[in-house]
């Protein structure tokens, strides 16, 4: 007896042996014609996620939320074989399978045996590269198409896709919560492959949906999700949540579009001068990563890569480091392209830049709440769009763009003024005192939103007993709050603050608790695909990989302990507090400092020179 959901290859393998356990049944109730060519898969009478195409006799992935679209399209196919195999006579191997395992002549062991010689040697691959499963899967769905198209003349090389075309896209889920004691948790939920027939936004919600299904999760109008900025991911999570744009995707890809782009929007970027300047760099960097002389320089020059963020100023910050030495190394064909480039501009560019990287890196923080410093870091950077007299042309164009283009694209929503307003550091506006009534206004109304029901019937209830008592005048906790005389710095933690408030500002910390709780950006997620990139590189393959290890340090990495919520003491909420900020493990803090933030097919060999 097999219990519980099997999977495609366990069903499959079923069929193939004739299991009685494996039973095909017609839907009864439904209404579609396209379920007439489809049956559900029962094993030991458990229905199972799968259907049976009753043509073709395939197994195709299914859930009663996903709907019919992958099923018409495998009928449309069926019906498409079917008509051009209609008047060609059928082999009886093609109706019968042979049961009998037959053994392979030596002479073709020994041409496999000399042929993967030469795959390992020709393609600089490790011996142990045959034995993984992934290969083996792949040679056999190989032989297996050979042994369906024996009779036709087919080359090898037009069964292969393009090394351009083999992808997969993946979802990385991650959960952000504060508890009653205002300690913040992580979770990573995992790094799915994405295995819907397309990429549109109501596949995507499902797919999401499903997997936040599998933790008893779900989404409705309290819940924030983060995510960025594209349009199918606006549309995706447009309903039963409240969709927050990542701060650093509105940031990065203004940067980007400043160095790469000729027009946006069919409006021309006009920023030619640094543009022209980084093609050069862009051309320096590519012929000396691809002649191999980076040896000649004290530190490696990094490639430009739009995937990851503030890419061109860690380019050009990068090559304005080696400047100088660069004139001894490169050849004359580059160095007419060398002497077009103006160092003082570079200089000014990467001085720029700077800031722009410092907000990277502190909105990126997933140790303590980062979402009450989006409003502060992007009025700093307008501020710093600021055009004054003595500023190179180049750098002027920059400027222009960037501020003109983060007041339009970079939407600020109404959790950035109100956590915003309740840091005590930044209460004042100081940094755009125009929006301090706007801000004001808001939390007064979340502050209704969250005052007891005045309805008879409530009036009846019992008195709640707890230690909170709210006051008879609504606002009258955040006329205190704006009158208290009290300034943290940088390192100084927010939620310790509003832990020794709670009992003075109730309304307030309830505020708090649910919005702190929200990342400024999704890069916590981001980080799975660059350390995903970092553990299969074809750069380790010559070393040991042990799968239960790295799922043990996974599970030790992400599944964190939660503190006994029965404690009252203060001291000890603190203490436990401070424990866990410090309680990754230290294999967890070294990766999260080490990998860059996205995944490029040069970060693994960059690191190396990062830490040069």
């Amino acid at each position: 007896m097999l219990g519980g959901l099997l999977k495609k290859e366990d069903i499959l393998e079923l069929i193939k042996n004739d299991d009685t356990s494996v039973i095909f049944v017609k839907p009864t109730t439904a209404s579609l014609t396209v379920w007439k060519k489809f049956s559900h898969i029962y094993v030991d009478n458990k229905k199972q996620n799968f259907v049976s195409c009753d043509t073709c006799k395939d197994i195709l992935h299914h859930k009663s939320i996903d709907g019919t679209s992958s099923m018409m399209k495998r009928l449309r196919s069926c019906e498409s074989n079917s008509k051009n195999n209609n008047n060609k006579s059928l082999s009886i191997n093609e109706y019968f399978s042979c049961r009998e395992t037959k053994s392979i002549p030596p002479r073709f062991k020994n041409k496999v045996l000399n042929t993967t010689g030469e795959l390992v040697a020709m393609n600089n691959r490790a011996f142990e590269l045959i034995a993984g499963d992934g290969f083996i899967n792949f040679t056999q769905t190989i032989f297996d198409a050979g042994q369906l198209l024996n009779s036709q003349n087919i080359d090898v090389s037009d069964l292969l896709p393009h090394p351009t075309t083999v992808s997969v896209s993946f979802c990385g889920i991650s959960l952000h919560f504060l508890n009653e004691k205002l300690q913040l948790y992580v979770f990573i939920l995992g790094c799915y492959p994405y295995d819907r027939e397309n990429q549109n936004a109501n596949q995507i919600r499902q797919f999401v949906d499903a997997k936040l299904l599998e933790y008893d999760l779900i989404l409705d109008n309290n819940k924030f999700v983060v995510t960025d900025n594209e349009n199918k991911m606006k549309s995706c999570f447009k309903e039963s949540c409240t969709r927050i744009g990542c701060s650093i995707h509105y940031m990065n890809k203004q940067l980007e579009h400043c160095f790469t782009s000729d027009t946006l929007e069919k409006i021309p970027v006009n920023c030619d001068l640094v543009q022209e300047m980084f093609d050069y760099i862009r051309k320096i960097v590519s012929h000396m990563r691809r002649t191999h002389k980076q040896s000649k320089l004290p530190r490696k020059l990094q490639s430009y890569s739009d995937t990851r963020f503030n890419g061109a100023f860690r380019t050009m910050n990068v090559f304005l480091t080696v400047f100088d030495d660069l004139a001894c190394v490169l050849d004359r064909t580059f160095l007419d392209d060398y002497t077009l480039i103006e160092k003082d501009l570079l200089e000014y560019v990467c001085s720029f830049l700077a800031p722009f990287e410092e907000a990277i890196e502190e909105l990126s923080c997933d140790k303590r709440p980062t979402i009450y410093k989006v409003l502060p870091l992007r009025q700093y950077l307008i501020n710093q769009c600021k055009i004054h007299a003595d500023d190179h042309d180049g750098i002027r164009q920059i400027k222009n763009f960037i501020s003109t283009r983060f007041q339009d694209v970079w939407v600020l929503q109404d959790i950035h003024y109100i956590t915003t307003l309740l840091h005590p550091s930044f209460k004042n506006f100081d940094v755009n005192p125009n929006l301090q009534d706007k801000v004001i206004n808001l939390v007064k109304n979340e502050i209704i939103k969250r005052q007891p029901s005045t309805s008879v019937l409530s009036k009846c209830f019992d008195l709640p007993k707890n230690d909170l008592k709210l006051s008879l005048n609504p606002y009258q906790e955040l006329d205190e709050y704006m009158n208290l005389n009290v300034q943290i710095n940088e390192v100084d933690d927010i939620l310790l603050f509003w832990l020794t408030q709670k009992s003075k500002f109730p309304t307030l910390f309830s505020i708090v608790r649910d919005y702190d709780a929200v990342p400024a950006s999704n890069t916590t997620v981001e980080r799975l695909f660059s350390s995903s990139k970092y553990t299969v590189s074809d750069k380790l393959l010559l070393k040991t990989f042990d799968k239960k290890s790295v799922i043990e340090a996974t599970a030790t990495d992400t599944k964190r302990k939660i503190t006994d919520p029965d404690k009252k003491s203060t001291d000890m909420s603190l203490q436990n507090q401070k424990q866990f900020r410090t309680s990754t493990t230290a294999k967890k803090l070294k990766k999260d400092e080490e990998d860059d933030i996205v995944i490029w097919d040069d970060d693994v060999q960059d690191k190396e020179n990062d830490e040069f």
